[in-house]
């Protein structure tokens, strides 16, 4: 299946002011579509967002060693102080969103799931 990344990064956008970035990152670590949105500036610097797209990769990979025991992961989320970030494992790619805190994240989540589930990702949904 080939993923049309930007009508997923466009649709994502679209669903609140709130989401301050979106990104595709293979299973390398390598941000292979995305950024910032327009307007909002980046919470690290280029070189720590490298090394946080690396360990969002290892992070998934490690995540695969439970899956027969515990299935497979779906999406996960994550509150820290500044931001929440929510992460969706799809074939060989994840996607890695940031909202600003205290934003609606259930009904961005859902709304993703949803999305996903129409384009036929994510059976277990």
């Amino acid at each position: 299946m080939i993923i049309d990344f930007k009508a997923m990064y466009d649709y994502i956008l679209s669903l609140d002011n709130n989401v301050r970035f979106i990104g595709f990152i293979d299973e390398m670590g390598k941000l292979v579509y995305g950024g910032m949105r327009p307007g909002k500036i980046s919470l690290e610097n280029e070189t720590e967002s490298i090394k946080i797209y690396m360990e969002y990769a290892l992070i998934n990979k490690i995540h695969t060693d439970f899956d027969t025991m515990l299935g497979k992961v779906i999406y996960s989320l994550t509150v820290r102080e500044k931001i929440e970030l929510l992460t969706f494992p799809l074939e060989k790619y994840i996607i890695r969103i940031s909202l600003e805190r205290h934003t609606d994240s259930q009904k961005i989540l859902y709304s993703i799931l949803d999305y996903l589930k129409k384009l036929g990702y994510n059976s277990t949904i």
